[in-house]
């Protein structure tokens, strides 16, 4: 594949890709001169090399950042065995507490750590975010190269399914960190994985694999890609076009069924086992052991086959003795009294599993998929996908794979090598050519807020107002792109407002325009305080050449874009054009006058 630079990366000498997952983040990049030669920063542990650390955080106990990963773990249980633990901060998971559907205030959005603190969501992705962006240069630093944040590209990839909300909140995190807009995207998972996939050197593949992707990637072919991360699972389809550019046929779906719903059905189990206090004595005063237990999890949980009969998974003595301590019994006789089929049984030191019982630990998280795959396939758009292309962590385990393959036969399943870090490489080539995705579907309507006169023909008198003599309808949903609608990328949609700035104060006349945006699952609500719309933000207009005209006419342009939608307006009398943004926010009471004084009237 030929790789095309577009002008504004092509200033651009390096790319880096931030993947911060709910369980495990990394982050890659490589140089302009060769984008396939992408370096992975490795992480010690325990005298090994891992491509990614755990997505831990350790705040102080005045909710600083102190430590990310590995490290953040080691000082946390140090901090622990000196009984200094209390008053810190130890948080991990946190990436789902994006994963909200309804608008939030990212300024009031709080995560609970492991000691039941609330601590504030901005103190911790930014914190992981400016760790990794100062780890990356001092990583350059030392292979000999000189380069600030001004000469990197970063990208920082997220679910496709999240919120408009979630994705404006990463970018204010990364801007908070110290990462300039003009040098971030925001790149969604499932598509830079895709694109991973497809750059693969074919030494790299199996021949099964290497054939199975090169029929994938041919043009006109369709398929389905399944990110199945930690937290999430994250589905889209994609269609290759003619110039092996990729257009999305169905609206990014999916939900939190990624690898963390076994991890918590594993812990669930023993809490109900041994007890609730037994498992949160054991977290919190010894740490470390729960870390190894944890990690000792995930490796059984992606190799678990077919073939085994028993899964066995070694228990470090402080849960013994915490068990002791709490029930006044061995593990041993609590099972014995608890599991009269035996389906897990203790033995050296060991908990030993039936495979079947192991898996039903999967149960939750593979239904919600499978479900999800169908009603998707099922879709008259997805008719003719042939493939199925299984990406991120928790598509390595034999078990999920094996549990879709079987349910799907209708279909081909591929999971290339590297599958883990499709997100992490692909964001790198994603950042170094962000033109490879050519169509994009809606989610949803997305419109403005506008008012106009009021006319009895047509209007709800109930969503009028009368200012002087004057009786406008207020709060119309102005559509802008609607829901299934295909969006090409570079598309752009344009509406004509006007304004009488001649009665307004001068200091108005000076400022910002605020024009709030909604967005509908129905494809043509009429005003914006129909029960299916929701405020999702709101366009920040500045008056052309610092001074709104008496009587202004213009128009507000929307662009789409491959991050987003870019937002210009236009003086039509002095054809002055300003920038606008889209300031994503979470939803306000609104009056009649509000919705009056934030936005335009129509023209």
């Amino acid at each position: 594949m030929t790789m095309s630079i577009s002008d504004s990366i092509r200033r651009k000498p390096l790319v880096a890709s931030f993947d911060i997952g709910t369980t495990y983040t990394g982050y890659a990049y490589s140089f302009i001169k060769n984008p396939y030669d992408i370096t992975i920063r490795k992480w010690t542990t325990e005298g090994a090399m891992s491509p990614k650390a755990p997505s831990t955080v350790l705040l102080t106990p005045e909710l600083n950042f102190h430590s990310f990963g590995y490290e953040a773990e080691r000082k946390f249980s140090d901090l622990c065995a000196k009984k200094e633990h209390k008053s810190w901060n130890f948080v991990n998971s946190f990436k789902m507490v994006l994963n909200e559907k309804q608008p939030f205030d990212i300024n009031f959005l709080n995560i609970r750590d492991i000691q039941n603190h609330f601590v504030p969501a901005s103190a911790v992705f930014t914190g992981v975010i400016q760790y990794l962006k100062n780890d990356l240069l001092e990583h350059l630093k030392k292979r000999g190269y000189d380069h600030d944040v001004s000469n990197i590209q970063f990208v920082v990839t997220v679910p496709a399914i999240w919120s408009d909300t979630a994705k404006q909140a990463m970018t204010d995190f990364s801007v908070s960190a110290g990462i300039s807009k003009d040098d971030l995207i925001i790149a969604y998972e499932p598509e830079v994985a895709a694109l991973h996939c497809l750059s693969v050197p074919a030494h790299q593949v199996t021949l099964r694999t290497r054939e199975n992707v090169a029929a994938m990637f041919q043009p006109g072919c369709c398929f389905l890609v399944l990110d199945l991360g930690g937290g999430t699972a994250d589905i889209t389809v994609q269609k290759v076009e003619r110039d092996g550019k990729l257009s999305q046929l169905h609206i990014a779906t999916g939900g939190g069924w990624g690898g963390s719903c076994v991890n918590n059905a594993f812990f669930q189990d023993l809490t109900s086992t041994f007890g609730k206090q037994v498992f949160q004595e054991f977290m919190k005063t010894n740490p470390e052991d729960y870390f190894h237990l944890r990690d000792q999890f995930e490796m059984v949980k992606r190799k678990i086959g077919t073939d085994q009969e028993f899964v066995f998974l070694h228990l470090p003595s402080s849960f013994k003795k915490t068990v002791k301590k709490f029930n006044g019994k061995r593990i041993k006789d609590i099972l014995n009294e608890v599991d009269a089929q035996q389906k897990v049984f203790y033995r050296d030191g060991k908990l030993n599993y039936s495979t079947d019982y192991f898996k039903t630990f999967f149960t939750f998280s593979i239904q919600s998929v499978l479900g999800q795959l169908r009603k998707v396939l099922k879709s008259k758009k997805c008719s003719e996908v042939e493939y199925i292309l299984m990406v991120g962590g928790f598509s390595e385990s034999e078990f999920v794979r094996s549990s879709i393959s079987e349910a799907l036969p209708h279909v081909r399943v591929i999971n290339p090598e590297d599958a883990a870090l499709s997100v992490l490489k692909g964001g790198v080539l994603f950042g170094h050519d962000p033109n490879t995705v050519r169509f994009r579907v809606c989610p949803q309507t997305y419109g403005i807020a506008m008012h106009d006169y009021f006319n009895p023909k047509i209007h709800d008198l109930t969503k009028s107002c009368k200012v002087g003599n004057t009786q406008f309808i207020v709060g119309c949903f102005e559509k802008v792109f609607e829901k299934d609608e295909v969006l090409e990328v570079g598309q752009k949609k344009t509406i004509r407002v006007t304004e009488d700035f001649s009665t307004q104060p001068e200091n108005v006349r000076t400022e910002n325009k605020e024009i709030e945006m909604y967005s509908s699952v129905e494809k043509d609500p009429k005003y914006i305080t129909d029960p299916v719309c929701t405020l999702q933000g709101i366009i920040v207009v500045a008056p052309p050449a610092g001074r709104w005209p008496e009587k202004m006419k213009g128009k507000i342009t929307f662009e789409v874009t491959v991050t987003g939608i870019k937002v210009s307006f236009e003086d039509r009398e002095t054809k002055t054009i300003s920038g606008g943004e889209v300031k994503f926010t979470e939803p306000k009471p609104q009056t009649e006058a509000t919705v009056l004084n934030r936005s335009f009237r129509k023209d």
